[in-house]
């Protein structure tokens, strides 16, 4: 989540410069964002995987904000899977709709589609309260007015912007960088993701751009850097990220890549 510890603003993240706009609508959660040729997966012109889990980390997010609110929610696991209509979109909207409000976990599920309605995608996660008691949320009406106009735009590919590189194939590492800092001041979630996703394209050379994934998180990132690690059979990718500080297994992922 991109929410920030009371009393210390909003500081400018990567998630700025993926232009979402989110409002609530009702009980759901709704956002849009375009489409730059800076967010596509290389060589391609389809939305990478790890933008449309950023943007859904937030828009699912939301759920768990109004719910858990002061505290501070986190993510504990996140599915995005993008469909073969999603080349050459242009405007992606979303949708989130609540499916389970407990008092320890909110899961929520979402849809992607692009400018002309149709479905391109979906995606799902599950949240729960930061075991920080001290981690709280600004004004929940503050984070909607964030969110409300876009931010900023992505100028460069996502890899430049936050740093992440190919180490080796399937090696993939992100530095623990204020600019994907989450509330708690670890990797945000989504952008995580693009650990993943380097990871799993870099072990996978026949593959054009991975379409689905799905994280677990186990521990927060906040020094770092992030390293995924990937292993991949006939497209598919287990893929475990660990903090090269310490050692310890942060999450574990599973990808699907279309082949070329």
């Amino acid at each position: 989540m991109t929410a920030q510890q009371s009393g210390e603003g909003l500081p400018r993240t990567a998630l700025d410069d993926l232009g979402l706009r989110l409002v609530p609508d009702g009980d759901d959660a709704v956002g849009d964002a375009p489409v730059l040729p800076t967010m596509w997966s290389p060589g391609t012109s389809c939305l990478r995987v790890t933008v449309a889990a950023t943007w859904a980390d937030a828009v699912l997010g939301m759920h768990a904000i109004m719910a858990f609110a002061p505290r501070l929610p986190v993510t504990l696991d996140l599915d995005v899977h993008l469909f073969d209509e999603i080349a050459d979109a242009e405007h992606i909207a979303m949708r989130a709709r609540l499916v389970k409000a407990g008092s320890s976990v909110v899961v929520s599920e979402m849809d992607f589609r692009d400018g002309n309605g149709r479905l391109v995608g979906v995606g799902g996660a599950s949240f729960m309260v930061a075991p920080d008691p001290t981690l709280v949320l600004p004004p929940v009406e503050l984070i909607f007015e964030r969110f409300a106009h876009r931010q900023g735009e992505l100028t460069v590919p996502l890899t430049e912007r936050i740093g992440c590189v190919r180490e080796k194939p399937g090696v993939a590492s992100l530095p623990c960088s204020p600019a994907v800092h989450n509330g708690s001041k670890a990797i945000n979630g989504g952008l995580l993701t693009l650990a993943v996703e380097e990871a799993a394209l870099s072990a996978d050379p026949g593959a054009t751009r991975v379409e689905s994934v799905h994280l677990r998180y186990l521990r927060a990132i906040r020094t770092g850097p992030a390293v995924a690690r990937a292993d991949v059979h006939h497209h598919l990718g287990r893929v475990t990220v660990t903090d090269a500080t310490t050692g310890t297994v942060a999450a574990i992922a599973t990808t699907r890549a279309a082949g070329a």
